[in-house]
């Protein structure tokens, strides 16, 4: 798969990238994908499992958990994080959760799963008086780098993370320029819509969607962050609903749009309502001290 080889190949200013497999007689059982974090969470990495399905309750996935802590212990890490995506709707549990849990992983945060069918018949646009808006697709535009870079902090600063250990990421314009370099080198395609305001030209609030052509069917809400100061002027769906529509003009479809949003962030979730998305999932992070 073209974006795993571009992510482990590479070297990337934000993270490392490392895969383990555990393979019997040729046969590959499952595999771990590990992220190390070279900015924000340096004391942690992400560990992914996947086995296949006819080897599961059979002791792969505790191997891999194992060679990866000690690969953690071995470099200095004093976390090892993981998510689970699939859990139920409602409780957030399921076999992945059991698993965590019983390993001593502690859960630390929950979010939302929502998606919402496209397309979107009849999707209005709002207009906000007082702002108008920009596009872009793969790369932020020069004129705009400076301000929209502090809008990622921001997010980062901002977006809900429960109890999870986080350390907010200072975005850079060489961060930006390094993490678009190595999308378009995967394949994958953004979507952003930004807000400005236009007494000040302070850009206030944007939106990213996007997928690859790989797997047209799914497409991935990214970022929505509206800038403090400009918050309760609904900017969210001020710029979600024309990216969608720019979206849906540029992809194949049917296809389905999946986003995650903390319960906490009920502003979200209700403009996501008013869109049409519905809940599928919960997805909840974890966390294991060495």
């Amino acid at each position: 798969m073209e974006e795993a080889r571009v992510v482990m190949a590479g070297t990337h200013a934000d993270v490392r990238a490392e895969g383990l497999g555990l393979v019997d007689g040729g046969v590959w059982l499952g595999v771990a994908w590990l992220d190390w974090w070279l900015v924000g969470n340096t004391d942690t990495v992400d560990v992914e499992l996947a086995v296949v399905p006819e080897y599961r309750r059979r002791g792969v996935a505790s191997r891999l958990l194992e060679a990866a802590i000690g690969k953690a212990r071995a470099e200095g890490r004093k976390i090892v994080s993981g998510t689970n995506m699939a859990g139920d709707p409602a409780t957030g549990e399921s076999a992945g959760t059991a698993f965590a849990r019983a390993r001593g992983f502690e859960q630390k945060h929950a979010e939302l799963h929502q998606v919402v069918e496209l397309p979107i018949d009849g999707l209005v646009e709002p207009r906000v008086d007082g702002y108008e808006l920009v596009q872009w697709r793969e790369h932020v535009p020069d004129e705009w780098m400076d301000q929209f870079v502090e809008l990622l902090s921001g997010m980062s600063e901002d977006v809900p993370t429960g109890d999870r250990t986080d350390e907010p990421v200072r975005w850079t314009p060489e961060l930006v320029r390094d993490a678009e370099a190595r999308r378009v080198a995967q394949g994958r395609f953004t979507y952003t819509t930004a807000a400005v305001h236009t007494a000040s030209g302070e850009l206030a609030a944007y939106t990213q969607m996007g997928g690859t052509p790989e797997t047209p069917e799914r497409l991935n809400q990214y970022d929505t962050y509206v800038r403090r100061s400009h918050r309760g002027n609904r900017l969210g769906i001020a710029v979600k609903a024309p990216n969608l529509h720019a979206l849906q003009a540029g992809v194949q479809l049917p296809a389905v749009l999946h986003t995650w949003n903390a319960p906490e962030n009920t502003p979200m979730i209700a403009v996501n309502n008013k869109l049409g998305f519905r809940p599928v999932a919960q997805r909840t992070a974890w966390e294991r001290q060495l």
